[in-house]
């Protein structure tokens, strides 16, 4: 289903936020060790947005024109996001990543299997996508809201501008998502598999569980109220009531749910809504 709401794409592809590096005010200031390491994280998951665009540009989604060209520059802002975090953090060292043979097969073949997921469901799978990205803008929002209450001046105020634009962004996709899941019972439906079974944020699982346990601790210590705000937003979307995404990931950070073999059969059997099923 085409997105047809009032956020002005043109709007937001002329004028683009790009290198920040020249005007951050933050930049060699003192930072704990332990929250430069969580800009950090932050700064991997903005950058890393490839991946996810490889599976999502095989799909329905690449056909329309609107959120493609939105997801052009939001590709683009968020590389620069990146950037500035990393010239805020300063160098630091990198989790080492050792991926499996069946994590390698998995990230070689991935475009692959979405394609064949997106023929299954068509166009369902867009507001799917939406979804996902809405809510991990809400997660990288909340972290970086946190850092900005930890860091000095100079650095809060080069991450309250990062979060108008992650804000900005977000209001993309709410209406996208918000407008398919209203109309669609495929797009619900398959939602609530797909967000349930994801590692979050989004790219959580390219690197070790560490690393994102250690972000979170650093940043939030043992206050769950932030997961508990962010599922709340997410049971305010139609059909994800009750799928406490956010307070999983808190109790069980950079891993994957677990998953039954009597759960995965059932999954693997259940039969694809038709691609474009209406409420």
């Amino acid at each position: 289903m085409t997105s047809t709401g009032q956020f002005d794409v043109a709007a937001y592809v002329r004028a683009p936020l790009g290198p920040m590096r020249a005007t951050l005010q933050g930049v060699g200031a003192a930072l704990p060790a332990d929250l430069a390491d969580a800009l950090r994280y932050v700064q991997r998951r903005a950058q890393g947005t490839g991946s996810w665009l490889s599976h999502v540009l095989v799909t329905a989604t690449h056909k329309d024109a609107r959120i493609t060209a939105f997801l052009s520059t939001w590709a683009y802002e968020a590389h620069w996001f990146g950037d500035a975090l990393s010239a805020i953090a300063g160098a630091g060292p990198v989790p080492a990543i050792r991926r499996g043979v069946a994590a390698r097969l998995r990230d070689r073949f991935g475009p692959l299997r979405e394609a064949v997921v997106a023929n299954l469901h068509g166009r369902a799978l867009t507001g799917v996508q939406m979804t996902e990205r809405l809510v991990d803008g809400w997660i990288v929002d909340a972290m970086l809201e946190r850092a900005q209450q930890l860091a000095p001046t100079g650095v809060a105020e080069d991450l309250a501008r990062i979060r108008e634009g992650i804000a900005r962004q977000g209001r993309f996709f709410a209406e996208a998502a918000t407008d398919a899941l209203s109309h669609s019972r495929a797009a619900r439906v398959l939602a609530r598999r797909r967000l349930a079974k994801r590692t979050w944020p989004i790219g959580a699982d390219l690197e070790p569980a560490a690393a994102t346990a250690s972000a979170l601790h650093a940043l939030f210590g043992p206050d769950r109220s932030w997961a508990a705000a962010i599922d709340h937003r997410v049971d305010s979307l139609p059909g994800l009531a009750g799928l406490h995404l956010v307070r999983r990931t808190v109790r069980k950070p950079g891993r994957p749910p677990f998953r039954t073999l009597l759960g995965g059969a059932l999954a693997a059997g259940s039969h694809p809504a038709r691609k474009d099923e209406a409420r």
